[in-house]
């Protein structure tokens, strides 16, 4: 097996009857109309909508979840600039990794001017949106009216859909607990540097660049990579959902240790007998192409019930290199074996 520098993986949520990442009102005539986000796909020749959650929302609902489930202080997003107006025109989190997981994980950045400092970490977190299957997604509206006490009941809309939702995901593991300050871009501010010299490795990077890493950054990336996929297993989080709970958490989560950062486990859902089902043949192909660059097996866990295929088939049919369990379990097992 390779070095583990990246965790890659794939979700699919059953976003069935939901209204989770909201775009507004209607255009044209229908002012009273609540969409949620679509985008047009092509499909068997026809323009077809397909719903959408924006990357930016869920890895919100992440790492608000994470957070909560780790006992992490939220690096809170704040104004930090006013514009002539009086109105907001830059806004930052803590800019903190050391002392903030979330950070650390999901990056941050705050353009200076003159001799401020620009500080910037680019998010060693990366996602795509979460896409609703082909063949498994349509959207209805749902009518209802506001009472009021005096006049006639006010009409209203809601557009919703039923779907299930799939992303794929990598972590850059091997940069959590390291920070580069290259040139004006920075990873950790001076004050930062200075606060934290005795928790610090400083050394060179090109020569005439600085490289800080953690002295305990073995430990921390374990931790707060572990803390991650942690946030995933219980994802929760969406729009509107007094009127359209859904249940976010992962009904598929698959999960792999590798050397290279590629986001294999894309395109791999698809839907048959009208339920989703994954390509396992897929899974073969990306584990005999990748062999060379996985640092783990591949975990893949399953709600009972859910796909068209179930575990037990799975594993007969995919065979040596895959763990086959539920979402929280693989979450569990990936963690013992690859991050203590």
């Amino acid at each position: 097996m390779k070095n583990l520098n990246n965790i890659t993986g794939a979700l699919l949520i059953d976003a069935t009857a939901a209204f989770l990442n909201g775009a507004g009102l209607s255009s044209g005539e229908d002012k009273n109309k609540v969409i949620p986000k679509t985008f047009k796909e092509r499909i068997d020749g026809r323009n077809e909508k397909t719903p959408y959650v924006s990357a930016q929302a869920w890895r919100r609902w992440l790492r608000d979840t994470a957070n909560e489930e780790n006992g992490w202080t939220p690096s809170e997003l704040r104004g930090i600039k006013e514009s002539e107006k009086g109105s907001t025109s830059k806004i930052a989190t803590e800019l903190n990794p050391i002392d903030f997981p979330e950070d650390d994980l999901f990056g941050y950045m705050r353009s200076g001017k003159g001799k401020e400092e620009t500080i910037q970490r680019t998010s060693p977190f990366k996602t795509s949106v979460l896409k609703g299957l082909r063949d498994l997604s349509a959207t209805s509206v749902d009518e209802a009216f506001v009472h009021l006490k005096d006049g006639t009941p006010l009409p209203y809309s809601t557009e919703f859909y039923a779907t299930h939702l799939e992303g794929f995901f990598n972590l850059e593991f091997s940069r959590l607990g390291i920070y580069d300050n290259i040139g004006s871009r920075k990873e950790l501010s001076s004050s930062l540097v200075e606060k934290y010299k005795s928790s610090l490795k400083e050394s060179s990077l090109y020569d005439k660049f600085k490289r800080y890493e953690l002295k305990d950054a073995a430990l921390t990336r374990n931790t707060r990579a572990a803390g991650l996929l942690k946030g995933l297993g219980y994802l929760r989080g969406g729009a509107k959902q007094a009127a359209f709970g859904a249940d976010v958490s992962p009904k598929i989560l698959i999960l792999a240790g590798m050397a290279s950062a590629n986001p294999v486990f894309n395109n791999i859902f698809g839907s048959q007998g009208g339920r989703p089902a994954i390509n396992l043949e897929t899974l073969r192909q990306i584990v005999r192409d990748y062999r060379h660059k996985l640092a783990t097996p591949v975990y893949i866990g399953m709600r009972t019930g859910y796909l068209h295929r179930e575990a037990e088939e799975a594993t007969k049919l995919l065979g040596d290199g895959f763990v086959i369990d539920s979402p929280l379990e693989i979450v569990h097992q990936f963690t013992l074996n690859h991050l203590q």
